[in-house]
């Protein structure tokens, strides 16, 4: 996720608007400096020496949102604050840009990533897996691993319902068996490789079941878990897996099972991510602090993910 930006203070937020607008502000606080204030303090024998106070201070305040409206002024001017030409800007004004795509939008299998794009020659991302190993699980983007997971489950005879995008409130995958209405249990995906699964996000699982009562949990990652996780979902009704985990499931399949996840898993683009809000293919941009996976749709949509060779 991007980092929040900082909250921006109001002497910067009246430089970047219009200047008459500093100016306003100005006249209004010299006049409840100069005459309001004294005025008002003046019935409490103790507030006076504070009116007196706001009454020498109002120039003070004039002149500082006086130079705030002379700067806010001189940036609309070297900024273009006139109606810019066509030649010179080729967008019009206000107009917000974009962060420089340097690679095309790629296209998933509809089946899988749910891309709405264009239609278009696949592009070639990472190497051809022959079969099964951690290396290929941890080689899958984060919505390929959960629809894999998705598909495992039906191969071993559930049927799955996933969600295709949006927030999944702590639900990737519902798995059912006989009531196609009433979830047996519920599956937690998480495709980390840097780091391990801890307590707070298998906590939270245990939660979900409670709010949906089902009562079975599974939790599944490329990665590892902490301990603490470890002996908390040893306590509950919830199963762990990590990737070694996960890959022997897997390996315990018939081998015409494991190749049809194999095809399905690593057919097209399988590394880069997919929009966690709009459900499609990013694509790489770049910044000040270096690339990173953005949203074809920005700036309607500003997810991203950290990129990674």
């Amino acid at each position: 996720m991007a980092r929040r930006r900082k909250k921006e203070g109001w002497a910067t937020i009246l430089v970047m608007l219009p200047w008459w607008v500093s100016a306003a502000a100005g006249c209004l606080a010299f006049a409840g400096m100069r005459w309001i204030i004294p005025s008002v303090f003046a019935r409490h024998p103790f507030l006076v020496a504070l009116g007196a106070l706001s009454h020498a201070l109002a120039w003070l305040a004039l002149l500082l949102f006086g130079l705030l409206a002379a700067i806010a002024f001189v940036r609309s001017q070297t900024s273009g604050g006139s109606k810019p030409t066509a030649r010179r800007t080729g967008m019009v004004l206000g107009a917000r840009r974009e962060p420089v795509v340097s690679s095309p939008p790629a296209k998933i299998d509809p089946g899988w990533g749910h891309s709405n794009q264009n239609a278009g020659p696949l592009p070639v991302f990472g190497k051809a897996f022959d079969s099964w190993t951690l290396e290929a699980l941890r080689a899958l983007e984060w919505k390929r691993f959960e629809l894999l997971c998705a598909k495992y489950y039906e191969a071993v005879g559930f049927q799955s319902e996933t969600l295709r995008c949006g927030a999944d409130g702590g639900i990737d995958i519902k798995l059912f068996k006989i009531d196609p209405t009433k979830p047996i249990a519920i599956v937690q995906c998480k495709a980390w490789n840097a780091y391990s699964v801890g307590v707070k996000e298998v906590r939270e699982l245990l939660g979900v079941m409670a709010h949906e009562k089902v009562g079975r949990g599974i939790f599944i990652t490329t990665s590892t878990y902490t301990n603490d996780a470890l002996t908390f979902g040893g306590a509950n009704p919830m199963q762990l897996l990590d990737g070694p985990g996960f890959l022997n499931k897997i390996l315990g399949l018939p081998q015409g099972q494991q190749d049809a996840l194999r095809k399905a898993a690593f057919d097209g683009d399988y590394r880069t991510p997919t929009c966690a809000s709009c459900g499609i293919k990013m694509t790489r941009r770049e910044s000040q602090r270096g690339a990173f996976w953005g949203c074809v749709h920005y700036p309607r949509c500003k997810s991203r993910f950290p990129f990674s060779v």
